[in-house]
């Protein structure tokens, strides 16, 4: 796809961070973009600032951990503008603590949004890219995906899972010309750092995180990029 112009993107969790840099950046490029979070107040604002620059946006209400949701947003861009042509899977959560700390409610919380919420997503729209030989997943997993850190266990596991989910379904859908890309960005300054003291300074910037996402949506169709590990110049924190 050397060509964004009206491809349909949908990008979960994008009414803040990097999810909103990258809906932001690819409506620029030309991109018709599905801006999807829980949140109906930070989308709605998203989709204004793309629009007050004469970009394509809409903004719909999704909770990636529930499927009756999820399905009814695939039907409502369907019947908009047609079936999605990339799914960017940004949703994400990190609850940060020790194992021995990290409750039960914690770990599900983890595992729901950042794995199922990705199983989910692009169960709903495999059926539209199967059909039509042509598509692209990427799954934003995080270097925490294949990297250990300190009071992050659930985080850890939960990425760590997205990464051989990421794996598996690129190989299943080879064979179906669908693209399937784990996408792995080190240190970002985000509200996932919540109050957390880390120097900010030296972490990407979420509109830096989001060209690395447009750069693979512009990949030549011929060339598949499996893997791609984004960091700080200076490593991470």
């Amino acid at each position: 796809m050397r060509n964004l112009q009206d491809k349909i993107v949908w990008i979960t969790g994008s009414g803040r961070g990097i999810g909103r840099a990258a809906a932001m950046t690819l409506a620029r490029e030309g991109a018709k973009v599905v801006v999807s979070a829980r949140t109906g107040e930070e989308i709605k604002t998203v989709v204004r600032e793309i629009e007050s620059t004469g970009g394509q946006a809409i903004a719909l209400v999704c909770d990636v951990t529930k499927n009756e949701q999820i399905s009814n947003l695939v039907e409502k861009v369907k019947a908009k503008w047609g079936p999605i042509d990339i799914l960017i899977n940004n949703a994400g959560i990190g609850i940060f603590k020790k194992i021995s700390e990290t409750t039960k409610e914690d770990w599900e919380t983890m595992m729901d949004v950042n794995l199922k919420g990705a199983f989910l997503c692009s169960h709903a729209v495999l059926p539209d890219m199967i059909e039509k030989k042509a598509g692209h997943i990427i799954n934003v997993v995080s270097v925490a995906g294949k990297q250990a850190y300190y009071s992050c266990g659930g985080y850890c596991a939960s990425k760590y899972g997205l990464l051989g989910f990421t794996d598996v379904l690129r190989l299943e859908m080879r064979k179906h010309g669908i693209k399937v890309t784990a996408f792995l960005p080190g240190a970002t300054d985000t509200a996932i750092w919540g109050d957390a003291d880390v120097d900010r300074s030296k972490m990407m910037t979420p509109e830096q995180v989001a060209e690395g996402i447009v750069s693979i949506c512009y990949s030549n169709p011929n060339v598949l990029n499996e893997e791609i590990v984004m960091r700080p110049i200076g490593g991470d924190l």
